[in-house]
């Protein structure tokens, strides 16, 4: 629902055109942010309609049970130790793998950005993560519906121009949890250090995943939801696990 989002489905739906025997569908996951997604579930129904796209709206509620407005105003997430970004980050992505399944998607296509992929690569260094692999480049794992990013080699600030000369709807609601994330001053001192460098964010994508490729270990598979992972449990079984633990006492 967000200008990323709709921009990557308006090109992906005039491409789709000149290849008949595929298909393209939408997906929203609304986390349950009251207003925030509310506004952005409007806009993808609207959007996606007015291209003629199907559109499934799949829920947190759906999938675990819980809303992350729940998480926040229950503590849970502070009991777990883990801002709210980082929770409805790795959730938004186990829902949205359930959500591709359930539509029998055979390829998921994400709207994350250059900004977006860098940033992700700082705050995986920064918390000490190096268990993880380069983003949006398609890998081919048996019985794992592959990802792709089209615009991770793109800057935001490009998608943003396009979005606005598409006449793209833009979101007038913020995230109300975006504040207090460490992704924001991370986005911040990115932004600041690429305005006064230009390039920088094209040579850290490049540096980090020349390591992280040269580095990359086999993977393994969760063995609750035998997805792949660098751990025994995957973040999202951790996160789902705890925050249920805490919500039923």
């Amino acid at each position: 629902g967000g200008k990323d989002s709709l921009s990557l489905l308006k090109i992906l739906d005039k491409i789709e055109r000149d290849f008949p025997r595929a298909s393209l569908a939408a997906i929203t996951i609304d986390e349950g942010i009251p207003e925030y997604r509310d506004e952005a579930v409007e806009n993808a129904v609207k959007y996606a309609e007015s291209l003629g796209v199907p559109h499934y709206v799949f829920s947190f509620k759906d999938f675990f049970g819980f809303t992350l407005t729940e998480i926040v105003e229950n503590g849970v997430s502070e009991e777990v130790g883990l801002q709210p970004c980082t929770i409805c980050g790795v959730l938004r992505r186990r829902a949205l793998t359930l959500a591709a399944k359930k539509i029998g998607a055979t390829v998921i296509a994400t709207a994350h950005t250059l900004d977006d992929v860098v940033q992700t690569y700082f705050l995986n260094i920064l918390r000490g993560d190096t268990r993880f692999t380069p983003i949006g480049i398609r890998r081919e794992v048996e019985g794992v519906i592959p990802r792709v990013a089209p615009f991770r080699l793109i800057p935001g600030y490009e998608i943003v121009l396009y979005a606005w000369l598409s006449n793209i709807p833009f979101q007038t609601y913020v995230c109300p949890y975006v504040e207090r994330s460490m992704r924001n001053m991370v986005r911040a001192f990115l932004t600041e250090y690429e305005e006064k460098f230009p390039g920088s964010l094209f040579a850290a994508l490049s540096s980090f995943e020349k390591i992280f490729i040269r580095n990359m270990q086999e993977e393994r598979r969760c063995r609750k939801c035998n997805e792949p992972t660098g751990r025994e449990v995957c973040r999202a079984c951790e996160i789902e696990e705890k925050v249920l633990e805490r919500l039923k006492r």
